[in-house]
């Protein structure tokens, strides 16, 4: 898992934009999976705590929980449930934040009762300034999933993580369509590029093809392309 640092111009936006939204709540979710969710869960986690806010990321992605080791922390998960203080007393303790994972989910049942997340989620707003919600892909069907709807009273604002050169505009447009009918209608869109294939093979291609009635001019721009690492990055 990569974290973008804190300091980055892009997770500055994000902070700036749940300050000006007064967001204290926020869902992040992607449309299948791998577009980077979890990493800007974290980011903003650390950008928060860094503003001296005091953050619980709770890990509800039954596809892909995290993984503690990726973290650097070997604590043991203690099992808690939404019905209870547990929620309260067993979250993990990170150098970045607190952590809630669905790992230690002990009573799956209760993600299905609104009236119990909802009373959980105001007594950890009590506790938190700012609650962070890691979920499972909107497009996967999971049973053991939250459903969506329950959120949408707690919810203040859902971040939708969008991978270009991974996602579709259907995958966009299917996403956004979920959200909406589960009526989280605050949503934003992220864009992560972490899938785009480098610069440099592509500009080369397009000389090759397009070039080749003027071989000085496509030497030339060959060579200066070949000259710049950076081109042959992936973003």
């Amino acid at each position: 898992m990569k974290i973008i640092p804190k300091h980055y111009q892009e997770v500055e936006e994000l902070y700036k934009q749940l300050q000006s939204e007064s967001a204290r709540c926020i869902t992040l979710i992607s449309a299948n999976g791998q577009e980077g969710t979890t990493s800007l869960t974290f980011s903003l986690a650390e950008r928060l705590v860094a503003a001296n806010h005091n953050v619980l990321v709770i890990d509800l992605n039954q596809c892909q929980p995290i993984k503690l080791a990726d973290l650097g922390c070997d604590e043991q998960v203690e099992p808690w449930c939404f019905d209870d203080i547990s929620c309260q007393t067993n979250v993990i303790t990170l150098p970045n934040c607190s952590l809630l994972t669905v790992q230690g989910l002990n009573n799956s049942q209760d993600i299905r009762n609104s009236a119990i997340i909802e009373e959980a989620m105001l007594r950890l707003r009590q506790e938190y300034d700012y609650i962070l919600m890691d979920m499972s892909p909107a497009l996967r069907v999971n049973r053991a999933n939250l459903p969506l709807h329950i959120l949408a009273k707690c919810t203040d604002l859902t971040l939708v993580c969008v991978a270009l050169g991974k996602n579709t505009e259907e995958d966009v447009s299917n996403t956004h369509a979920t959200l909406q009918k589960a009526g989280l209608t605050e949503c934003r869109f992220v864009i992560q590029q972490q899938y785009l294939p480098p610069l440099g093979p592509q500009l080369l291609t397009f000389f090759n093809e397009k070039l080749y009635k003027y071989p000085k001019l496509q030497r030339y721009l060959t060579n200066q392309v070949q000259k710049r690492a950076f081109l042959f990055r992936c973003p």
